[in-house]
């Protein structure tokens, strides 16, 4: 546990680190100031290291640092100093990978070096150029490559390396992006140090705004774990979701040289990774233990439109729950799905459940208690044209609104405005509607998990996501109304949950 020195509020109060207005308990956050993309996600010694993008200075995106947290179950975090501090260049998003043949030749001898790859923006220039910096302690503290940069085009939009060894061609790839041109480059390295061009994707789907942090993951097939196919996933800073951030995936094949959408398999025109405005620069983790099934990754729960205005202090931005992936069959074709990691059950507490029956029209039906930090499952049934209407609500009145149409086989989510959302300078971004297909809505299972400003929602099991930040006025809870046909609860279980600060 880290000791902080005591913080104050606007009226001189004493604030106890952890538990100011809006802050989740169980989703990382920093001390304080800003943080978006998560980077150089890798297990390491025991630790799962978590860098992401991060202002020392103030609550404002600027002065871009890697900072650094630990942990030793993907749930608990405990946050370091800075990792990679902003010098004469800013420090933009990256991974890191262990070297563990030391094929860099930057190890020290005894322990594997961690090579951390990132984006060095140069804002004199406004050149980006990919860099590289190696640790010998853990990642406490990294060195810069006296040979950097080691790709520079010159361009101003040039950005987010995601480095892997891809064993089958027998090389290191790096996964990096032309932001503006909506092209993602293929990189193939021998020494971890000098890179040959040696393919490209794209434009192909959603070409609206820039393209951001690439991803290119081997994910395994539900119920067939002998079967495995790569998905490229590349975020959009506007454009994809009702009209803000969002990303995409594309289903295919890799040889080492250059993606390929799989045309009987994946969507050619990409799909939706989650369905919600705060989902974004998701990355996985390199190197999982065995005790960990993957690929997981974590997912910076802000956006591009919102988030710089978003009323929290002395902190402002929040990762998503660390989420397993999954590829599953609809339709003739391959999604990504995705869940909770299996230690997030581990959090919840005093369960409270509902006996199953017949939800009568009309009926406002109160799903558990209101807490600050809850997870709600309800298993909805319907038994002919039936209509449903699942809200999660403080005593202000709704914050999100989950629609259930069976007959249009639609879900839709709607995030309300509300009172501090009427103060920002967006607030037209804030609200937001999305619909979502699905196929045979005779069964709808809703995961509704609740932390603070934090809502994320997981539909039959993880196979849609909706995730968005809300600012509840007071307790929130969770209440479903029938609007037309017959609908039946299957299930009602809510759970409190426990806290895992570690300030």
């Amino acid at each position: 546990m880290t000791m902080h020195t005591p913080m104050l509020d606007e009226g001189g109060q004493h604030v106890k680190i952890g538990k100011e207005r809006f802050r989740p308990q169980f989703h990382f956050t920093a001390r304080k100031n800003w943080i978006n993309d998560p980077n150089g996600l890798v297990y390491f010694e025991g630790e799962y290291h978590l860098f992401f993008q991060h202002n020392p200075y103030g609550k404002d995106w600027g002065n871009m640092s890697w900072g650094h947290a630990v942990s030793d179950d993907l749930l608990t975090w405990r946050e370091l100093p800075i990792a990679i501090p902003q010098t004469d260049q800013m420090i933009f998003s990256g991974s890191v990978v262990v070297d563990w043949q030391n094929t860099s030749g930057l190890g020290d001898g005894r322990d594997p070096p961690l090579l951390a790859y990132f984006t060095a923006f140069d804002t004199e220039r406004d050149i980006q150029s990919q860099h590289m910096a190696f640790s010998h302690d853990r990642g406490r503290s990294f060195t810069h490559y006296a040979g950097n940069p080691i790709l520079d085009l010159g361009a101003a939009d040039f950005r987010d390396p995601k480095v892997f060894y891809h064993d089958p061609s027998g090389a290191w790839i790096m996964v990096v992006v032309l932001a503006r041109a909506h092209v993602i480059q293929f990189y193939r390295s021998q020494n971890m140090r000098d890179w040959t061009l040696a393919g490209t994707f794209g434009p192909q789907g959603v070409i609206t705004g820039q393209w951001e942090c690439p991803d290119l993951i081997l994910v395994s097939v539900e119920g067939a774990t002998d079967q495995s196919h790569w998905v490229l996933k590349v975020d959009v800073d506007e454009g994809p979701v009702d009209g803000g951030s969002g990303a995409q995936y594309f289903v295919g094949s890799f040889d080492g040289y250059t993606f390929s959408i799989h045309p009987d398999l994946g969507d050619p025109c990409g799909a939706l990774v989650d369905y919600g405005p705060d989902f974004y620069a998701a990355a996985t983790w390199f190197n999982l233990p065995a005790t960990q099934p993957g690929p997981v990754w974590i997912g910076w729960q802000s956006n591009h439109q919102t988030g710089r205005h978003y009323p929290t202090d002395p902190w402002r931005g929040a990762m998503s729950l660390p989420r397993m992936l999954f590829l599953f069959e609809e339709e003739g074709r391959l999604r990504l799905g995705q869940k909770p990691i299996a230690a997030t059950d581990g959090l919840r507490s005093e369960v409270i459940s509902l006996v199953p029956g017949p939800l009568g029209h009309g009926v406002n039906l109160k799903l558990g208690n209101s807490a600050q930090a809850f997870w709600q499952h309800l298993a909805l049934i319907d038994h002919g044209e039936g209509r449903v209407e699942v809200t999660v609500d403080d005593s202000n009145g709704p914050l999100i609104t989950i629609g259930l149409d069976c007959v249009g086989q639609q879900i839709i989510f709607r995030r309300h405005m509300i009172a501090v959302a009427s103060a920002m300078p967006q607030r037209g971004h804030f609200v937001r509607l999305m619909t979502i297909q699905l196929s045979q809505m005779v069964r709808v299972d809703l995961d509704v998990i609740v932390d603070g400003s934090s809502i994320e929602i997981f539909v039959n099991g993880g196979r849609r996501v909706y995730s968005a930040c809300v600012f509840p006025q007071g307790p929130t809870g969770t209440r479903v109304r029938a609007i037309s046909g017959a609908t039946s609860i299957g299930q009602a279980t809510s759970w409190l949950m426990g806290s895992t600060m570690s300030f």
